[in-house]
């Protein structure tokens, strides 16, 4: 058995405008890790992702949650990822922080 690893990244844009622009960045998380990422798979279903990941020879499950105030994110890490469990938090933070950070979609 791993370790789950719940990390909450506030912001002040609501659920659908955080559920937005994750999903809209989510394609470039993935290319600029490719080499890293061998498998990324997402579920979208409404305000809530199933995710599932291979990253260097390791499977790990998680959700994020939209809530309208911050981004849930939890991921289960294996025991041999679970060492880094605490580095692996602020990369959460980080990355889902930055995706936050989008620009909202222009006025037509």
């Amino acid at each position: 058995m791993g370790k789950i690893v719940s990390v909450d990244v506030k912001h002040q844009l609501g659920a659908e405008e955080a559920r937005r622009r994750v999903h809209e960045g989510v394609d470039a998380l993935k290319e600029k890790y490719a080499e890293k990422l061998s498998i990324v798979t997402i579920v979208w279903t409404d305000l809530h992702a199933d995710i599932k990941i291979t990253a260097m020879g390791h499977a790990l499950t998680g959700a994020m949650d939209f809530l309208p105030d911050c981004v849930r994110v939890s991921l289960e890490l294996p025991l041999m990822l679970a060492l880094l469990a605490e580095k692996a938090k602020g990369m959460i933070a980080q990355h889902t922080g930055d995706l936050l950070k989008l620009p909202p979609p222009k006025q037509g």
